[in-house]
């Protein structure tokens, strides 16, 4: 699937960019921000839509990132965003298996799970999404399709 800002499983309220759309969640684990909920409410759309375009692809654009994206914050509730530590190793980031919350999610919608190599050959944005879709307790529907969009089952 190629890279675009929306996926087609998404609610509208994430496209409308009242919630944290998935593209933003993965540059936000990129660069090792937890953003909450309201913090990304007080942000403007135009702040929002500045963090959905940013690249997080280098070292170096995910520090812009960070910097740009404390600073909005800052500017609009007087406070930062938290870090988050990432280790390189989160399970949406490891190919050779199938994360364990995407495993149970797919056992509690009754899906069969495609080969690993299907999950491999997935861009990492895309395994942060399923990952991300698995772990939610309110988007099992997004999740379903997600699946079907981006592993063909």
């Amino acid at each position: 699937m190629p890279i675009s800002e929306f996926y087609p499983f998404e609610s509208p309220e994430a496209i409308s960019l009242s919630l944290i759309p998935l593209r933003v969640r993965y540059k936000l684990d990129c660069a090792g921000i937890r953003l909450r909920l309201s913090q990304w409410q007080a942000l403007t759309h135009d702040e929002k839509r500045q963090l959905l375009e940013l690249p997080v692809t280098t070292a170096q654009e995910q520090a812009s990132y960070r910097g740009e994206l404390s600073h909005m914050v800052s500017r609009q509730l007087g406070a930062a965003p938290a870090e988050a530590t990432m280790t390189g190793e989160e399970a949406w980031r490891v190919t050779q298996a199938w994360p364990e919350v995407v495993l149970r999610q797919c056992e509690a919608q009754r899906l069969s799970l495609p080969p690993v190599a299907r999950w491999a050959r997935l861009i990492e944005a895309d395994r942060h999404a399923l990952f991300v879709l698995a772990r939610s307790n309110h988007s099992q529907a997004e999740f379903v399709t997600a699946m079907a969009v981006l592993c063909g089952g």
